[in-house]
C-alpha cells in the first residue's frame, strides 16, 4: 500500500459508496486506475464487505467508547473472537506489549458498567482505560466538502429515538453488505419504483442516518498500522480538538485517525501509518517534540470487525415489517 491506496481507503471509510468517478478527480488518476487499486485491496482482503448501516443518530442517546489495556491471556488469537461475542464491541484490535484496543457503541451510559466488567472478566484487562469519544473518529483525508457523511455535531440528544419509514429499513437491508449496488438493484429488491428508492434514500444521506463504509484491515498489508497514546502536560492547558488538528496538518501524510476522548483531558489516540520503522521512529521523534508529557507508540499486529446490537436492531425492524 501506498500514500494513494491509504488516501482511496480514507474516502471508502467516511463513503464507501462514493463513485469511483469522484476518486478519480480527487486523486487525478483515471477511473480504471482508481479500480483496480481497490480491486487489489480487496483480493488482498485489505478492504472487505462494502457495508451500510444505520446511524447512530437514529438512536436517542448512544455512546461511542474505546478502551485499551494489557491482557493477562496467553491466547491471544482467542480473546479477539471472545470479546466480539460482546453486542457492543464491534472492534477488537491486538497491539505490541499484550495491549487491545476495544472499540464499542453502548445504546446508554447505563450499558457501561456492565461491558467494563465483561472486558476486565473476559479479557484478563485489569489496567483499562475506558475513553468517551466526543466525535465519530475522524479519518484523515482529501475530502472535498460534499463527500463527508458523518455529521460533525453529534445532535442524537434532539433528535430522540427516530421513526424510520418501513422502506428506509428495507433499503439499509438490501444495503447491508454492498453499499455499491445500484438504485436498479434496491429496488427490485424491496419492491419499489427506482424514483422512490432514490428519494429515500437521498433523504436519508442528507440527513445522516445512514452510513456506508468498508471493513478495512491494513494489518493485511506490509505496511506498519500503530495507535499513538498520547499525554498532554497537566501543566499546560491546551484545546485538544486544535492540538490534533495541529498534528493532523504536521502529519497529513502519515495520520489515519484520532479520537477525542471526553472523559480523559490529558489523553488523546491517533493512529497512524508508516513504511518502516525508521518513519515510524522519526513520527514518534516529531511527536515528542511537541511537548507531550508522553507518546507511547503501540504496532498494531491484528484486528477483527464485529456485528453489534445496532446491526440486530435493523435485523429485527426488517423481520418485523416482513411478517407484518
Amino acid at each position: 500500500m501506498d500514500e494513494i491506496d491509504f488516501g482511496i481507503c480514507m474516502m471508502l471509510v467516511q463513503n464507501s459508496r462514493i463513485p469511483y468517478h469522484d476518486l478519480a478527480e480527487l486523486f487525478k488518476m483515471s477511473v480504471n486506475s482508481i479500480h483496480k487499486r481497490i480491486k487489489s485491496m480487496v483480493d488482498l482482503r485489505i478492504i472487505q464487505n462494502f457495508n451500510t448501516k444505520l446511524s447512530f443518530l437514529i438512536f436517542s442517546n448512544p455512546v461511542h467508547i474505546i478502551m485499551f489495556g494489557n491482557s493477562q491471556i496467553e491466547n491471544k488469537a482467542g480473546l479477539l473472537q471472545e470479546l466480539g461475542k460482546h453486542e457492543s464491541i464491534f472492534n477488537v484490535t491486538q497491539a505490541s506489549d499484550h495491549l487491545f484496543y476495544i472499540h464499542a457503541l453502548l445504546r446508554n451510559h447505563n450499558e457501561l458498567d456492565p461491558l467494563v466488567s465483561f472486558i476486565r472478566e473476559k479479557g484478563g484487562i485489569n489496567d483499562l482505560e475506558v475513553g468517551l469519544v466526543s466525535l465519530a473518529p475522524s479519518p484523515n483525508g482529501p475530502f472535498p466538502s460534499d463527500t463527508t457523511q458523518i455529521s460533525k455535531t453529534d445532535n442524537s440528544e434532539e433528535r430522540g429515538n427516530l421513526k424510520l419509514p418501513k422502506l428506509d429499513f428495507l433499503i439499509v437491508n438490501a444495503l447491508k453488505d454492498n453499499s455499491r449496488k445500484p438504485i436498479s438493484d434496491i429496488a427490485d429488491e424491496v419492491g419499489a419504483s427506482t424514483k422512490t428508492v432514490r428519494r429515500h434514500l437521498d433523504k436519508m444521506i442528507k440527513e445522516y442516518l445512514v452510513e456506508f463504509s468498508i471493513d478495512w484491515y491494513p494489518d493485511k498489508s506490509a505496511v506498519i498500522i500503530s495507535i499513538v497514546i498520547l499525554k498532554v502536560k497537566t501543566s499546560i492547558k491546551v484545546d485538544k480538538s486544535q492540538l490534533l488538528e495541529e498534528i493532523r496538518k504536521k502529519h497529513s501524510q502519515s495520520v489515519l485517525f484520532s479520537w477525542n476522548l471526553s472523559n480523559l483531558p490529558n489523553l488523546m489516540l491517533v493512529c497512524v501509518w508508516a513504511s518502516s520503522m525508521k518513519e515510524l521512529q522519526n513520527l514518534e521523534a516529531s511527536l515528542m517534540s511537541m511537548n507531550f508529557e508522553s507518546v507511547n507508540v503501540t504496532v498494531l499486529v491484528n484486528g477483527l470487525m464485529f456485528p453489534s446490537w445496532r446491526d440486530t436492531y435493523l435485523e429485527e425492524k426488517v423481520r418485523e415489517i416482513k411478517e407484518d
